[in-house]
């Protein structure tokens, strides 16, 4: 994508957040010129996806813009570390952008093919992988697990030692037989030994099970291959800033590690009861769970089964602001791109993914379609719920697929949202996109098109613009691409002057199932505001005689630009004061909000 100022500010939002690095993404002050990128470089080139480097941040100091002093000279060091400083070279592209004055770069690092892998530095010939807090280096048994990505996997046909039909699940067993034969009038003649072969849930000559019969089938697979499981870690924030975990680990066959794993998640993250304007109630998780079933069954089904993978299982992890699913091997015959879309569709397990295909759980469910539809019918379960999209990471050892939680919309906006006049006929998505533009950001159609599940551009619009023709919103600048910020009648309108000219239409209130007030985390569209700087106040008590720009404060105050710049982050975020001029631009002012 294009890299503006609205754009990097997003993605500063997701740092400020994650309170440092994410997985694709390395910040470097670069302030004195090019650092060793080396170890990021192969990082990203082993990631089929690739990563960005953002070149002008300081990220000691709350991400603030510092710049680059020669953009040009910096590029060209960089392309140079791309050809030499890693084999085989990584192709690497720039753009520049403008933030707070200053010139940032940021450097898009695109991914090697699967045969070209793994990407070693030249000094030390070692292979680095990407990690949410950062490079890591490659164990032996990664670069074999990567090695063998480029050949066809036949994993789940690979027969088990000391294994016989005995250690087949009766009921499972007899289930699948009864699906195969009515699906298909050719077995419909054969013996049970025979469908079992054909299937490969037994070897073709002999009697042990399969990788493949054994995992979805078995009495207790993990008897044979103890990395058949899911581990599940559930964090919640403790008094004195601890976190309590609620740890569970699954066994079992594939049907039932499915549905405990989903039970377990359901029991573990809220129900809402939503009640519309006609008085009704409904129950609504905060993530659909049309959505976490799939997504589980996706990773249980096509999860590498090679021998590299040995004590790898999957991980489940939920936070206060996601769900996450992790497991072992990367994406095979297609691109993260294609996840969820026509012709999406490549088996890693061809032979545990057809009996899959005919086995049902304990609630009477099949593992899978079949159809290649179950991520399409995750994107759909959560644009349909208002939700941001979905996240795929494929780090070609490891595949982690995130959902974000609904996050809690706080008490005061909660309140200030249920008595505007337009409430009850604005879209979830417009109700957070609209609390976030409360709180100071500024959104476009191509931010609503990132933020949330991928829609088509008339419907972004369709969302902004439905913003304006409610009067709670404002277009910003002209040309094909406007952003949208809150209508300042709005923004310095107190709630309770909106109370009187509420709509007499009931408005939707929402009610935990806990009955605690959530706490305030992460909005849509926003970061978790930084804490306030020990400048803050100086600076408050000069722009109360009116705007200033950055270097009229300095002046006044005897703070450099970026302690400043480092200060008003955070009093921008949470709406203290207001930016004059347009971010990014060399004479930018700020004053108080209401000024």
């Amino acid at each position: 994508m294009a890299w503006t100022p609205e754009n990097l500010q997003f993605l500063l939002a997701r740092l400020r957040a994650n309170t440092g690095d994410i997985t694709d993404v390395d910040v470097r002050k670069a302030a004195q010129g090019s650092p060793d990128l080396a170890e990021t470089l192969s990082a990203f080139g082993n990631s089929p996806d690739g990563g960005t480097i953002v070149l002008g941040l300081d990220a000691d100091n709350g991400f603030i813009a510092t710049g680059v002093e020669d953009a040009g000279t910096l590029e060209a060091v960089v392309s140079s570390q791309a050809r030499t400083g890693v084999v085989p070279r990584v192709r690497v592209s720039f753009e520049r952008t403008v933030l707070d004055g200053e010139t940032i770069v940021i450097a898009t690092v695109a991914g090697l093919s699967t045969h070209a892998r793994p990407c070693r530095t030249s000094q030390g010939n070692v292979a680095y992988l990407r990690h949410p807090d950062g490079n890591c280096r490659m164990s032996e048994q990664e670069i074999e697990q990567v090695s063998a990505s480029g050949r066809r996997p036949r994993f789940d046909a690979q027969p088990i030692d000391e294994t016989s039909p005995a250690d087949l699940d009766p009921q499972l067993r007899d289930q699948f037989l009864h699906v195969a034969r009515s699906t298909s009038r050719r077995l419909s003649d054969f013996s049970d030994a025979d469908i079992l072969r054909f299937k490969r849930v037994i070897e073709p000559h002999g009697d042990r099970l399969t990788l493949a019969g054994l995992y979805a089938l078995g009495r207790y697979p993990q008897q044979f291959e103890p990395q058949l499981s899911i581990t599940a870690v559930a964090e919640a924030p403790a008094p004195g800033g601890s976190r309590n975990l609620d740890r569970a680990e699954f066994d079992g066959p594939l049907p039932e590690l499915l549905d405990r794993a989903v039970e377990w998640v359901q029991r573990n993250t809220r129900t809402e009861i939503l009640f519309a304007s006609d008085g009704h109630g409904r129950d609504e998780t905060e993530i659909p769970m049309v959505a976490v079933r799939e997504l589980i069954a996706n990773a249980l089904v096509h999860r590498d089964l090679g021998p590299h993978t040995a004590g790898k299982n999957i991980h489940i992890r939920l936070t206060n602001d996601r769900l996450t699913i992790t497991s072992p091997g990367g994406l095979w015959g297609l691109s993260r791109d294609q996840l969820g879309w026509p012709g999406g569709k490549s088996a890693v397990n061809e032979f545990l993914y057809e009996i899959c295909k005919m086995t049902r759980t304990a609630s009477a469910h099949r593992v899978i379609e079949g159809e290649g539809g179950g991520l399409y019918e995750v994107r759909q379960s959560l644009k349909d719920a208002g939700h941001r999209h979905p996240g795929f990471h494929d780090s070609g050892v490891r595949f982690t697929a995130s959902v974000p939680r609904r996050t809690p919309i706080s008490s005061s906006d909660l309140h200030w949202l249920h008595v505007l006049p337009a409430s009850t006929r604005l879209s979830e998505i417009q109700r957070q996109v609209l609390v976030s533009m409360r709180n100071g950001h500024t959104w476009t159609e191509q931010l609503v098109r990132d933020e949330y599940t991928p829609v088509e551009s008339t419907h972004a619009q369709a969302t902004l613009q439905g913003l304006v023709a409610e009067g709670l919103a404002i277009a910003i600048g002209g040309g094909r691409t406007p952003s949208y910020a809150i209508s300042p009648v709005l923004a310095s309108m107190p709630s309770g002057a909106l109370q009187g000219t509420a709509s007499s239409r009931a408005p939707r209130h929402v009610q935990r199932s806990a009955g605690d007030e959530p706490a305030a985390g992460p909005r849509a569209g926003t970061a978790a505001v930084p804490k306030k700087s020990k400048n803050a106040d100086t600076i408050l008590g000069e722009l109360k005689a009116g705007p200033l720009e950055v270097a009229d404060i300095s002046t006044r105050t005897g703070l450099t630009p970026n302690q400043i710049r480092y200060a008003l982050s955070p009093l921008l975020s949470s709406g203290t004061i207001m930016r004059d001029g347009g971010q990014g631009h060399k004479v930018t002012s700020y004053r108080l909000a209401g000024q």
